[in-house]
């Protein structure tokens, strides 16, 4: 009898020797694991994320050195000519203008943009393009004949101005200049992004 007992006994430890050494086993795969998994983490978050950092630093930067986009200027020159007439009293003023249309994005810094491809693509929306500006840059008097009952005034000459070059305007509208400056605009950011060493690039 003492001897079975001794037997069982020798077994017990057996099976906790074992049981031992496969709680060890496992304890030592899983701390491996997280040492893999740290690893892992640590340099894929090396690697990636200040690469992505760095290229939307790089796009602000970009996008702010545009500012305001001007993609279209649309040089114009006309002649007016302003009459009045009361009874036998008539003036006649002809009037040449020039002015300048520009048209683009007022803030580049309102685009939308969004990298992909581990910081190799980008995607940039860009928000609508306006008309910057219509500006007269020069006007000259080169005929003019006034009567004294019917003058022309300096708000008259002006105000004929204003409306020829609004004019000016609706028609260039009307032939879709807003749509070539928007082509303009999509192919001078492509063109910029490409060159701070993004491989594609779409904007839209």
């Amino acid at each position: 009898m003492f001897k079975i007992y001794k037997k069982q006994k020798s077994m017990a430890e057996i099976c906790l020797r074992r049981c031992g050494i496969m709680v060890s086993q496992i304890i030592i795969i899983l701390l491996l694991l997280i040492i893999l998994l740290g690893g892992g983490y640590y340099l894929f978050t090396k690697k990636f994320t200040p690469k992505v950092e760095t290229n939307i630093s790089v796009i602000t930067s970009q996008l702010t050195l545009c500012q305001e986009l001007v993609t279209v200027k649309y040089h114009y020159s006309d002649i007016i000519a302003i009459k009045k007439s009361v009874a036998l009293s008539k003036s006649l003023t002809l009037i040449k203008y020039s002015g300048v249309i520009r048209i683009g994005i007022p803030d580049m810094l309102d685009c939308d943009f969004e990298i992909y491809n581990e910081g190799k693509g980008l995607k940039i929306k860009l928000p609508d393009v306006e008309i910057l500006g219509n500006d007269i840059t020069a006007q000259e008097v080169f005929d003019e004949n006034q009567s004294i009952f019917v003058p022309i005034k300096t708000e008259e000459v002006f105000a004929k101005i204003d409306e020829a070059k609004e004019k000016t305007l609706e028609e260039l509208i009307d032939d879709g200049i807003l749509n070539e400056a928007r082509e303009n605009a999509k192919k001078v950011i492509q063109q910029i992004m490409i060159s701070a060493g993004f491989e594609e690039v779409i904007v839209v």
